[in-house]
């Protein structure tokens, strides 16, 4: 490894310990790492935090990315106008009850996040993400209630500070799970960039969470050395994210097809 390499690898390790640097300029530094040391997967997973998951199915977003969220609603009703109510995911359609709950993964890229964690702080609000095909649900929903003085305007998820918060913090967590695994399979003077194979191992402790590890022998500059790396999962599929036990669920399909009722809503208009 040359001087060059071995600097990037400590900016990185000192970036994470240093919670006032933004992480974005981090993640770009793995990208970089990635691309010296041949890992695909490293510029994936670190690309996918820069840019987002937008588009990305739901068993390839990281679990640390899903939060707890309630569901709310702005309405106008003949009293007046009702703001953040909170709604129940069972007091939806019958169709819509599976696919809509209060967990939802924040698939924006961390540059988006610290941005908005700034906001929401500063304002002393909440981040507000609108459910999928929230336009036709709430039309459904204001048709069936039949009364055009109580008409529900918008449903959202609200999400507080400290769930955004809790994310981004979760990143710099699997940043520096990924420094601490990729050390520890390399020996102290090693002269070599991690190989592939090591990140992935990395990655699959940092970021996957699998903490079943097995003890291999490495070849390093200076002889062999033991290290320990984790195990695969065995219901691992191809790809950085590709673990089928991780689905949350599909998001609101079949407006179309399925009937149902939003008579459950009533008692909140009255």
């Amino acid at each position: 490894m040359n001087r060059r390499e071995r600097t990037l690898l400590a900016q990185i390790e000192q970036d994470v310990l240093d919670d006032s640097k933004p992480l974005a300029g981090t993640l770009r530094k793995c990208v970089i790492l990635g691309g010296h040391a041949n890992s695909a997967a490293l510029r994936d997973w670190a690309q996918r935090e820069l840019r987002g998951y937008n588009g990305v199915d739901l068993a390839d977003v990281p679990p640390y990315r899903v939060v707890v969220a309630p569901l709310r609603m702005d309405a106008m009703v003949a009293g007046g106008i009702i703001t953040g109510q909170q709604v129940s995911p069972g007091a939806l359609p019958d169709f819509a009850q599976d696919s809509i709950t209060n967990e939802l993964p924040l698939r924006m890229g961390v540059g988006e996040l610290e941005a908005a964690t700034r906001r929401i702080v500063e304002s002393e609000t909440t981040l507000k993400l609108s459910v999928p095909g929230a336009a036709d649900l709430v039309r459904y929903m204001n048709h069936d209630i039949g009364n055009p003085r109580q008409q529900i305007t918008e449903l959202y998820w609200a999400v507080a500070a400290p769930a955004v918060i809790g994310v981004i913090d979760q990143v710099r967590t699997a940043l520096a799970d990924l420094m601490g695994e990729l050390r520890a399979t390399m020996a102290p003077d090693d002269s070599n960039l991690p190989t592939p194979e090591q990140i992935g191992q990395a990655l699959n402790v940092a970021v996957h969470g699998n903490r079943s590890r097995v003890t291999v022998t490495g070849a390093h500059a200076s002889g062999e050395s033991n290290v320990t790396v984790a195990a695969p999962n065995a219901d691992d599929e191809p790809g950085l994210f590709g673990t089928t036990g991780r689905r949350i669920g599909a998001i609101l399909v079949g407006l179309a097809t399925v009937a149902g009722t939003a008579a459950a809503l009533w008692p909140l208009f009255k």
